[in-house]
């Protein structure tokens, strides 16, 4: 009878402590052009964008910026904007370089964003178009 009632606890406690993570993904569609709650929240973002480039050794102008997805991490609450720009020196001429980021925003416990990857290559004309169909500047 105790094996079962230490069993029973075992498993009540092992189940009731494992917490389930929930997250949400929303994939924003990138052969439609920006809704304008993408657009003011990328206009929001764009001092951070700036700055995560600079930190990253991309010290340049960006422009032809779009979120490709959004995930909330309800039990932490945080949300990680994953995002691309289009980074030029000078007056928006090549080289071009595609700079893809994911942020995330903390919750009410933290102030600060942070990084949580970044990369960044050169692009040529025809991906330049590509990337820039549908986005409105």
């Amino acid at each position: 009878m105790k094996k079962i009632a230490i069993l029973f606890l075992i498993f009540f406690i092992s189940s009731s402590s494992a917490t389930e993570a929930k997250n949400t993904i929303e994939t924003i569609p990138q052969n439609k052009p920006p809704s304008i709650m993408e657009l003011a929240f990328l206009r929001y973002l764009g001092g951070t964008i700036l700055e995560v480039m600079e930190k990253h050794s991309d010290s340049q102008l960006f422009t032809f910026n779009r979120i490709e997805k959004i995930s909330r991490d309800i039990q932490n609450d945080t949300y990680d904007v994953s995002l691309h720009v289009i980074g030029y020196e000078g007056p928006i001429n090549p080289p071009f370089k595609l700079i893809q980021m994911t942020i995330r925003i903390p919750g009410e416990k933290y102030t600060k964003y942070s990084v949580i990857s970044y990369k960044h290559r050169y692009i040529n004309d025809k991906e330049l178009n590509e990337l820039t169909k549908y986005v409105a500047d």
